[in-house]
């Protein structure tokens, strides 16, 4: 017992600081999440197409190529082809004129940004602060292909700052000085998501999984330590404690469950080797897209396109792929969603086009479905800032792994699979990490007292143990070997 309490001892001695942080930036992570640039707002900022310029793409394009992804937007005034190709390259084709677009200039970048502005009310032009390679709101591998970034100033009153693609010219990431603000006491912290350490991506996942391993160690021996102290404790007392250590067994004996659960559920969502690493819904993707379409196939959609435009509005018209046959999705500035086919015809998605997708999932197999939600369900759900597309059509395979899959119903693509790991995942983490147990606890304001409550608790354990910890360690090294 000696051993393990000297162990619980010194490993919060040097852990307990983080812990008590972790505790700290997880209440402000509660309201403030870290910056991300919804689709909507991206949306939202976007001129309409102007199909007279449009749809010219000269020798950019040949027609046997295979086209993964393609999609027409405005870029600073014209309309644009990017395309993407099935081994990861990609190109910016000026529909005006047909010619191949190389990195997009500052002038192109500052138009998107002063659109952007203009889209939230505000008619200063924006400042240039760039270009960047990355900073600590773009530090994650997703902006790497469009890197170096266009960084502006927005003079706007939440003091907008926007990051340009030099890439492809699109918006790839806001930040508001409030988040900024806040995110490094929360997520920053949090997740020890500093710039030049998180650069650095198998160094942070190293130490990320190394401190949270620890600070589970430092749990589990503090409960086993303070629930036995407890059942030897002397006759009509809570505690053999006094003073602080009293105010550290105590909450240890009320929240230490909670304070163990917490620190072990995040280290899993690091998936410490592999625990519960999930399959790529990758193969599934291609499956249900099907053979890529070619660039004559593209051309041909892009005369129909012009010959035929969408409805007055539309900012942008991506490629859908469904089965090997060549779809559209036409967006408008408010994120309305149609599917059109290659010949720039309505034509929605029906319920024997889902069942054709669900027996491709199924590869033969049996399977439930397709049943469209509304509401998600106990594996699909929107936590809190973290919305998810809704409706969806769910499948459910009755393969040994009970695999489910959500397709969105505008265009049928693949938005979510839960396989056994996942849903271990779900439990595993959601469920104690954040408390998704369920859509009643989930609900608010239900969810911020259950949280706030428990999270008072575990901070109290983890400020009193971090106090008496190096209260005692300066005491050995004065060598006061009083009791």
């Amino acid at each position: 017992m000696r051993a393990l309490l000297l162990a619980h001892r010194y490993l919060g001695i040097a852990l307990g600081a983080l812990m008590l942080m972790w505790c700290l930036s997880g209440g402000v992570m509660m309201y403030v999440t870290y910056p991300e640039l919804a689709p909507a707002a991206r949306i939202g900022a976007l001129e309409p197409i102007d199909w007279r310029r449009c749809c010219s793409v000269g020798d950019g394009l040949d027609d046997g190529q295979s086209v993964a992804r393609f999609e027409v937007e405005m870029l600073a005034g014209v309309p644009v082809l990017r395309l993407g190709f099935p081994l990861g390259r990609s190109r910016l084709i000026d529909l005006a004129d047909g010619t191949v677009m190389g990195e997009v200039g500052a002038a192109q970048a500052e138009r998107v940004a002063a659109d952007f502005g203009r889209a939230r009310g505000t008619f200063a032009p924006p400042e240039l602060d760039g270009p960047i390679d990355y900073d600590q709101w773009t530090v994650s591998g997703e902006f790497d292909p469009d890197r170096p970034l266009y960084r502006f100033r927005i003079p706007d009153p939440a003091r907008t700052e926007l990051y340009v693609s030099s890439a492809t010219g699109e918006a790839v990431q806001v930040t508001a000085a409030r988040e900024r603000f806040w995110n490094w006491l929360g997520a920053v912290p949090h997740w020890l998501y500093f710039a030049r350490l998180r650069r650095a991506a198998p160094l942070w996942s190293r130490i990320v999984i190394g401190v949270s391993l620890a600070g589970s160690l430092l749990a589990a021996l503090g409960l086993y330590v303070g629930v036995s102290e407890f059942l030897r404790r002397p006759s009509g007392r809570w505690s053999a404690h006094r003073g602080v250590m009293l105010w550290h067994h105590l909450p240890g004996l009320g929240f230490g469950l909670f304070a163990l659960t917490w620190v072990a559920s995040g280290l899993l969502s690091m998936n410490p080797w592999g625990a519960l690493e999930t399959a790529s819904a990758r193969p599934e993707r291609r499956l249900l897209e099907g053979p890529p379409p070619s660039g004559r196939e593209v051309k041909a959609a892009l005369r129909a396109l012009a010959a035929r435009p969408p409805p007055s509005g539309t900012v942008s018209v991506a490629s859908a792929p469904r089965l090997g046959q060549l779809f559209l999705i036409a967006t408008d500035g408010r994120g309305a969603q149609r599917r059109l086919d290659a010949q720039g015809l309505a034509a929605p998605l029906d319920r024997p086009q889902i069942a054709a997708e669900a027996r491709a999932l199924a590869r033969g197999g049996a399977f439930l479905g397709p049943e469209l939600l509304a509401h998600g369900d106990r594996y699909y759900f929107g936590h809190h800032g973290e919305p998810v597309p809704l409706p969806v059509y769910r499948i459910v395979l009755e393969d040994e792994q009970w695999t489910r899959y959500y397709l969105e119903p505008v265009s049928g693509t693949l938005v979510g699979k839960v396989d056994r790991n996942a849903r271990a995942y779900r439990w595993l983490h959601d469920a104690l990490h954040r408390l998704d147990f369920a859509p009643a606890v989930r609900a608010r304001p239900l969810w911020d007292a259950l949280v706030l409550a428990l999270m008072s608790g575990v901070t109290l354990l983890c400020a009193t143990g971090t106090y008496s910890g190096w209260r005692r360690l300066a005491r050995d090294i004065r060598g006061d070997r009083t009791p």
